[in-house]
């Protein structure tokens, strides 16, 4: 997993992924970064699923079904 902040102010990053102790790595970009723009993000959260050949399995999936998604994966 890997996050993509639109955050500006690193500090703000930093103590939001303290708040909540995500363990897995930030990229902060901004609002209008290179990330955000290639992946037309909008808002937080938002979720995009990878397959094993990098390829991407599903955008904007519900956080509830992100699980299931992975796992489905896995098996393949």
């Amino acid at each position: 997993m890997v996050g993509i902040s639109l955050d500006e102010d690193p500090k703000a990053l930093q103590d939001m992924v303290a708040s909540k102790g995500i363990t897995w790595p930030q990229i902060r970009d901004g609002g209008k970064g290179n990330l955000v723009k290639l992946f037309n993000v909008k808002g937080t959260p938002t979720y995009y699923v990878l397959d094993r050949d990098g390829e991407i399995a599903a955008k904007r999936i519900p956080a509830e079904k992100l699980s299931g998604m992975i796992a489905v994966l896995l098996k393949k």
